[in-house]
């Protein structure tokens, strides 16, 4: 039996909180750590170390976790991989960090500098006026009162003490933190990561992406038009943005990122704008943006469509837009991370964690001084920051069980109907002997018009829901590529011009059973890109169950790198056809068509333009899109591969299998599209939910951890150089923690003993402490502490046991 193979898919939630940045930032360095020590293992186990794409050497700490993914090869391979990342505020500022770290293989060691030397009030805030400052001197002792009195045992520390002083004699009534201060910081550390950019290094394996989900609050909001019955349309005014840069690994050493060097000024300007928390930073604006960068003679390349496409701003709504906190309308983006990971695809069997970052959960009972009814400010201050902060996230926890439950039912579907399939199907295909791939075309339509056939009734609904899917798809795709100015209003005029064309050549709306127009076939011919990627991922879900095949006595094991090169093989195909759905794909010629159709539909519908043109032409439309996308050629392709190079990797009885799967997909997706009404159909697995905080006890704290960074309403770690130390030191000792146990959960039981996971877990925290050691200098005394907790007579005992008869040897 093949080494069974699983893709550990890390989807990760960053939530805002102000000096709790620190913190978080500890917890990306392990997430990251763990993907690179995962990434250069697989890498070297397929020979694709090459000059110039290569990843960086492991770091102390990254071998260790290279050890624990070692450890547990003996009975299951995983592979780490990230799939997509959210963050809001605070959190969206590491969230964009670890991110590009990741897209590009980049170290994170600048960011560390920046939160330690550079998140200081000191530096923060602007410089001061003298005058005002020697008014305010006189200020001193009653500061002193105010600050013993209301914040007690934190006012103990000297360096606290000064720095609130500092800090509450700053400009009265005006931000104190400079905005183009923290925007060069940022800018610095980022120059000080793509110093070791390597073109086409990355940690994100082939074909495969990673989102990347940004919130912000636009101050002043952006009217949208909404369809309704009377009036035919109204305005609203939405105020949440969420911007998504992703970068994908189309070949290998090819990335289409947003994420790399070039883009560095509009992720910045994103980070800067999340994190501008209402009262301490002014808001962000793109005018700060520019002035800054001119300032240090840098360009920003992509500043139009970045403006234009992310923001959705034009040049008349540029002076008066400004961003505030992603926080006050978005505080735990969970949705765009959940919606992202529901159609990744995966090279092996997977195992989902969607693990959320949160430092101090609202868990405390009211206080009696919270019991009290709330004043002028506290009120104020509750509405702009603990609020929105601490908003609850059970809706989406609900939303991922739902997707959970689909999972279950998705499988006991395709089980039950797998008899019923392979009856039919064995009918349609020869006994014996080698399929060509023009006879496997043909087979494909006998089958499709069986399943169709068979449905009977069932087809009304399943063909309804094809043709509204299609609809979207290819609305959305001529909105995208046309660009109309009121973006809504196109998509939706275009949407209804499309479904109402193919639901008449459908015969939906006749009393009598519908017979689908050969125009109408024709189309789904040339226009259904979904269908296919279904069709390749219900394909490789059944490869995936292959890794656990058992050959019979004497017969050959099956090649688990021969399933590997053909799951590859697929996802390129995949590939092609999703890159159909980008508008990046298209030339002018189609754009000209798309933009001409979609104002014709609109004047159509009554809207004034000042494009004269009426005589739009949607036959046009269609015949350039079907000769653009190819999809026939594609079809061609990818029945070569299922009849050629699978019959070459595969053992015969599982290539007979395989084919039946294939040319029997109409069948599942006739069952199963009415069921989960998306394009998930093979990668849809469950989703389990995991917390990083400091509450959750962990091998060095069992009883959890009091962060400094949550005192002073969480703006604590900006006061204290060592508070900062303490808060990012337990970020990296919290995450490791909760990473290996996580990473054990996926394997399985009893793919590590306790003993062992307690002795890598120690062996971990320990090269943790050590490789802070030389720059976590006002800390010295709590890493000595915490390594005479990890005595190294008990790792000796525990290693002697991980390492006894029949176990795996560390390195």
């Amino acid at each position: 039996m093949a080494m069974k193979q699983i893709e550990l898919r890390l989807a990760l939630v960053f939530y805002g909180g102000v000096s709790l940045a620190i913190y978080m930032h500890g917890v990306s360095r392990e997430v990251l750590h763990l993907i690179r020590a995962s990434a250069d293992r697989s890498s070297r186990q397929r020979g694709e170390i090459k000059t110039g794409q290569s990843l960086r050497p492991l770091s102390h700490v990254e071998t260790v976790y290279r050890e624990l993914l070692d450890q547990l090869a003996q009975t299951i391979d995983i592979q780490v991989v990230g799939d997509a990342i959210a963050g809001a505020s605070a959190g969206g500022v590491n969230g964009i960090m670890l991110a590009r770290a990741i897209a590009h293989d980049l170290p994170l060691d600048d960011h560390r500098d920046l939160w330690l030397q550079n998140a200081d009030v000191t530096r923060l805030t602007k410089p001061q006026n003298g005058v005002t400052r020697y008014l305010k001197s006189g200020a001193g002792p009653v500061l002193n009162r105010l600050v013993e009195n209301h914040l007690k045992r934190q006012i103990e520390d000297p360096e606290t003490r000064e720095k609130l002083r500092y800090f509450m004699q700053a400009r009265w009534f005006s931000p104190p933190f400079s905005g183009e201060s923290y925007i060069s910081w940022m800018l610095d550390a980022c120059a000080g990561m793509d110093a070791h950019h390597r073109e086409g290094a990355t940690l994100i394996p082939r074909g495969q992406r990673l989102d990347l989900f940004v919130t912000l609050t636009d101050f002043y909001g952006r009217n949208r038009l909404i369809r309704i019955d009377d009036p035919a349309f109204i305005e609203e005014r939405d105020h949440r943005k969420i911007l998504n840069f992703h970068c994908q690994h189309r070949v290998p050493g090819v990335l289409q990122s947003r994420l790399g060097p070039e883009f560095v000024p509009d992720l910045v300007f994103a980070a800067r704008a999340t994190s501008s928390f209402p009262g301490a930073f002014a808001p962000a604006t793109l005018d700060e943006m520019e002035e800054v960068l001119e300032d240090r003679n840098d360009l920003w390349p992509h500043r139009d469509a970045f403006v234009h496409e992310h923001l959705d701003l034009r040049n008349e709504d540029l002076e008066r837009h400004a961003f505030v906190d992603g926080s006050v309308v978005m505080n735990k983006p969970f949705a765009p991370v959940v919606e992202a990971i529901k159609q990744r695809p995966a090279a092996r069997e997977v195992a989902r964690r969607l693990i959320y970052i949160d430092p101090v959960p609202s868990t405390e009972k009211r206080t009696e001084e919270e019991a009290k009814l709330p004043g002028f400010f506290r009120v104020i201050l509750a509405s702009l920051a603990h609020i929105p902060r601490n908003e609850p996230i059970g809706e989406e926890l609900k939303d991922i069980e739902r997707h959970n439950r689909k999972s279950r039912w998705l499988a006991q579907t395709i089980a039950a109907a797998d008899p019923v399939v392979a009856a039919a199907v064995r009918k349609i295909l020869p006994r014996s002997g080698r399929i060509k791939p023009a006879d496997l075309t043909r087979y494909r339509a006998q089958a499709n018009a069986e399943a169709h056939r068979q449905a009977g009734f069932a087809f009304l609904n399943y063909q309804s829901l094809k043709l509204h899917a299609m609809s979207e798809r290819i609305a959305g795709l001529v909105c995208g590529l046309g660009g109309g100015r009121e973006t809504d209003l196109h998509e939706d005029g275009v949407l209804s011009d499309i479904s109402g064309r193919l639901a008449a050549l459908a015969g939906i709306e006749n009393t009598e059973a519908p017979s689908p127009d050969a125009e109408l076939v024709t189309i789904f011919r040339s226009l259904d890109v979904d269908y296919r990627v279904r069709r390749l991922r219900f394909v490789i879900r059944r490869l995936n169950g292959y890794y656990r095949f058992e050959p019979p006595d004497g017969a050959k094991a099956l090649d688990s790198d021969a399933l590997d090169r053909l799951k590859g093989m697929l996802y390129e195909q995949i590939d092609h056809l999703t890159w159909r759905l980008d508008p990046a794909f298209y030339g002018p010629e189609t754009r000209d068509l798309c933009a001409v159709y979609g104002l014709g539909v609109t004047h159509r519908a009554g809207k004034e333009h000042s494009f004269e043109k009426t005589d739009y032409s949607y036959s046009d439309l269609v015949a350039q899109l079907s000769q653009m996308m190819g999809l026939t050629d594609l079809d061609r392709l990818q029945d070569d591969l299922i009849a050629t190079q699978a019959a070459k990797l595969l053992p015969e009885d599982l290539h007979a299998d395989l084919m039946r799967a294939y040319v029997g997909f109409a069948f599942y997706d006739i069952v199963t599209f009415p069921l989960l009404q998306t394009n998930d159909f093979s990668e849809i697995n469950q989703i389990r939910v995991d917390r990083i905080s400091s509450h959750d006890p962990g091998t060095l704290s069992p009883e959890g951890v009091v962060l400094r960074g949550k005192d002073l309403n969480t703006f604590g770690a900006f006061f204290n150089r060592r508070w900062r130390e303490h808060d990012y030191l337990w970020g990296r000792l919290n995450a490791a923690d909760r990473l290996v146990r996580i990473v054990q959960s996926a394997a399985g039981a009893g793919a590590l003993s306790e003993m062992q996971a307690l002795h890598l877990r120690k062996k971990l925290l320990r090269a943790i402490l050590e490789d802070e050691r030389n720059h976590l200098h006002g800390s010295e005394a709590l890493i000595e502490e915490l390594l005479d907790e990890l005595d190294p007579a008990d790792t000796d005992d525990s290693e002697s046991e991980a390492n006894g008869p029949g176990a795996f040897q560390l390195t």
